[in-house]
């Protein structure tokens, strides 16, 4: 009985030990679309883009179980002190200095270009480590109209959703 009650304390302190090191949410940064064509009358669209779908993820986990959402507010004041900008062609390399500071570990955004008058729009998760997109989880080449850009939202959510799922 001794045995038994030993090995019962054990049983249950391991499964203590195991429920309180569950592990914690992936910090993710939701970066603007880099506006490709330039256009500063456009621009609205990099920071529309990122607003609804940092909207839309944090709809997805409201409780932060599987990611934690670097709050925009944020990102757009650590942006604007550094002065990085998504229409600037550096904003590729510039964005790892205010991820660095923001300490995401992972980042989604993208880009928007406008072609034969429709956008198109391309989202990606990046890897903070190695500075480089998932392959599995990007919503690419996504085709839509001036007056509905804001469609493509959803298409984005659940082509990248599964990449940012704790495993």
């Amino acid at each position: 009985m001794k045995l038994f009650n030993l090995l019962f304390a054990f049983i249950l302190l391991l499964a203590i030990t195991a429920y309180s090191q569950k592990a914690a949410p992936i910090r993710i940064a939701v970066l603007p679309f880099q506006n490709m064509d330039g256009l500063i009358e456009r621009n609205i669209w990099s920071y529309q883009l990122q607003d609804t779908i940092y909207d839309m993820l944090l709809a997805e986990d409201p409780n932060k179980e599987s990611y934690y959402l670097v709050p925009i507010d944020s990102i757009e004041i650590l942006l604007a002190d550094m002065n990085i900008d998504p229409t600037n062609p550096q904003y590729p390399s510039d964005m790892w200095k205010a991820v660095d500071m923001l300490k995401a570990e992972q980042v989604v955004t993208g880009n928007f270009d406008f072609h034969g008058g429709k956008f198109l729009i391309n989202a990606y998760i990046y890897d903070t480590e190695m500075r480089l997109p998932l392959t599995r989880h990007q919503a690419r080449d996504i085709f839509k109209d001036p007056d509905s850009i804001m469609e493509a939202a959803p298409l984005i959510i659940k082509r990248l959703l599964p990449g940012l799922k704790k495993k």
